[in-house]
């Protein structure tokens, strides 16, 4: 079904590098389009809207994650996959969106009445359709991160975005209600569907066969999936419980606009990760070198954009979203740190599966989800959605020093490599964060010349000290080192031309 990956000897790291710049690269590119959508979308929409829709899609995404059995990701770590397990894992994905649909459908009224708003019971029954739809898209498309071609995947993604962003933006413009919402995520749907038959050729039949044997790996995987869910949306399904759809309108967007920057990092680091292990899941030295690379550069990118977001949560706030949406800026402010740790946390996760320990990261992913909901829990009985805020920053925050002790444990990295990677980022943070305020407070309180003028000094002081801490460590390997080499060359000639 697919062309051999590489005849002779992988090219771990070129392999690695490209895959997650083309990642890296997608998920900016989607969530700057994201972030046009929402901007645009809170000049036109109320905060109620948005909470309307995130209601619907909480009880969604959580229905959802329970059919999320990895059948992709079997098919992806297969070595030699066939016709019968391309289409079996097709026809397996078409069974399971007709069966959420229908308890989609059969769950609206329970949501409403935990929601206490009748107007989610409508929302979800329409909205469930995109379950549906979701299961005929082209398993084709696998092929693209099997044969490790970022590119196509890349192109494939972000037409699927474009077509939401569009028909949502057109719909908001015509409707100016929580309508436009619902019409950009069930037509992007629709028409990425369409998209992943046009870009790919494979046409797939109803075939049962290898069912079983996807099973086989998948029941970790989704073990894994729904745990990772909660983890997301435990303290959004209790905002919207306790406060109503304008509360739960503002800790959607928050989330978004505070996590967004350090996920869109962590996220498809993952998504290349995955694959690239699976080739290289033999060489202990390949996977040793492979992963402090990327845990390295996700620790400086994770705090950089982390603690970046935070520090400057209140003119983006103003800027981006508007007057309205003010109360927004201590939850932005709380979860982009959140988001921040999240992203140093969450780099273990695909390597232990890829690697063959889906059942510890299924364990150690379900630990953290039940710690969650406890502790977003016994927020919401004590405080606001502020304190239920606190709780997902300092349950994440608890969490780090597991993850690394398990790290430590089934790849073959020690403590002290994982450290080695983390202390520097964190004093560049530090740096970072007295920079800012420094020049915050000596700048005039006009919005967008501040976060221009605090954005710049946190980039400039973040990367100044990094370089140093880098310099002052005997210039070990790393995402400083990598950078430099690209970049110097390309400086020297620049100044001999001049």
């Amino acid at each position: 079904m697919t062309a051999p990956f590489v005849s002779g000897t992988l090219d771990v790291g070129r392999s690695l590098v490209r895959g997650s710049a083309w990642m890296v690269g997608l998920r900016w590119a989607l969530r700057g389009l994201g972030l046009i959508n929402t901007f645009i979308l809170a000049r036109l929409l109320t905060p109620a809207d948005f909470g309307l829709v995130a209601m619907a899609m909480v009880v969604i995404g959580l229905v959802e994650v329970m059919g999320q059995f990895g059948q992709g990701l079997a098919l992806i770590r297969h070595k030699n996959p066939t016709r019968e397990d391309y289409d079996s894992v097709w026809t397996l994905s078409l069974i399971i969106a007709a069966v959420l649909t229908a308890v989609l459908w059969s769950v609206a009224p329970l949501a409403a009445l935990y929601f206490h708003e009748p107007r989610a019971v409508g929302m979800i029954e329409l909205l469930a359709l995109r379950t549906a739809v979701g299961g005929l898209q082209n398993v084709g498309v696998y092929d693209f991160r099997r044969d490790l071609r970022f590119d196509r995947d890349f192109a494939y993604q972000f037409i699927q975005r474009i077509l939401v962003v569009a028909i949502t933006i057109v719909c908001a413009i015509l409707l100016r209600d929580w309508r436009a919402l619902a019409a950009g995520i069930l037509g992007g749907q629709v028409l990425g569907v369409i998209a992943s038959y046009i870009m790919h050729p494979y046409r797939p039949r109803l075939c049962v066969r290898r069912i079983p044997d996807i099973l086989g790996f998948s029941g970790w995987m989704l073990a894994v999936s729904i745990a990772q869910y909660i983890n997301g949306r435990a303290d959004q399904f209790v905002v919207g419980g306790i406060a109503g759809p304008a509360a739960m309108g503002l800790y959607n967007v928050a989330a978004d606009a505070g996590t967004a920057p350090a996920m869109e990092i962590t996220l498809p680091v993952t998504r290349a990760l995955f694959p690239v292990f699976a080739k290289i899941r033999d060489d202990a030295a390949a996977v040793r070198g492979a992963f402090l690379n990327l845990f390295g550069a996700v620790c400086m990118i994770s705090i950089a954009v982390g603690v970046g977001t935070a520090l400057v949560a209140h003119d983006f706030v103003a800027v981006a979203l508007g007057p309205r949406w003010m109360a927004a800026v201590p939850l932005v402010r709380l979860l982009a740190i959140a988001g921040g740790l999240y992203g140093i946390m969450h780099a273990a996760i695909p390597a232990m599966s890829a690697l063959g320990h889906a059942r510890l990261s299924a364990q150690v992913t379900a630990s953290r989800a039940l710690s969650m909901v406890a502790a977003v829990a016994v927020a919401a009985a004590f405080g606001g959605i502020e304190t239920i805020a606190w709780a997902r920053v300092a349950v994440t925050l608890v969490f780090i020093p597991g993850i690394f002790f398990t790290i430590a444990r089934v790849l073959p990295v020690s403590l002290g490599d994982i450290v080695e990677r983390t202390w520097r980022p964190l004093i560049a943070g530090a740096a970072m964060t007295g920079a800012v305020m420094a020049v915050h407070a000596a700048l005039p309180a006009i919005p967008p010349l501040r976060l221009l003028g605090d954005a710049a000094a946190g980039a400039a002081s973040y990367t100044a000290a990094l370089l140093l801490l880098w310099w002052l460590a005997a210039r070990p390997p790393g995402l400083e080192a990598t950078v430099l080499a690209r970049v110097l060359p390309h400086l020297r000639r620049v100044l001999r031309r001049r």
